[in-house]
């Protein structure tokens, strides 16, 4: 197997992405230092437009779930913040 380096997006790539996959946007996750109160990850779920409301409930839950789980393994760290949006979000220009 090759093994292929992940590239930084960009919030304009990520944006394009999901627009051209149908994909709607989820929850976002931040994950704080307990002891200084930086930021240290954050991560933003986006599913697929087929899955039934339950499901997509569901994916999140589990997801949410192991990444927190592995980011406060990995890093001593703890959420602080989870947010999920079921209207779309407010264009500013």
């Amino acid at each position: 197997m090759i093994e292929q380096r992940l590239r930084a997006m960009t919030v304009k790539e990520w944006d394009a992405v999901i627009d051209r996959a149908d994909l709607l946007i989820g929850p976002g996750l931040g994950f704080q230092d307990a002891l200084t109160g930086e930021f240290d990850a954050a991560v933003h779920i986006v599913t697929g437009d087929r899955l039934t409301d339950d499901a997509r409930h569901e994916l999140i839950s589990e997801l949410t779930k192991s990444i927190s789980a592995t980011v406060h393994r990995v890093l001593g760290t703890r959420v602080v913040r989870t947010t999920y949006r079921t209207d779309p979000p407010e264009v500013t220009r």
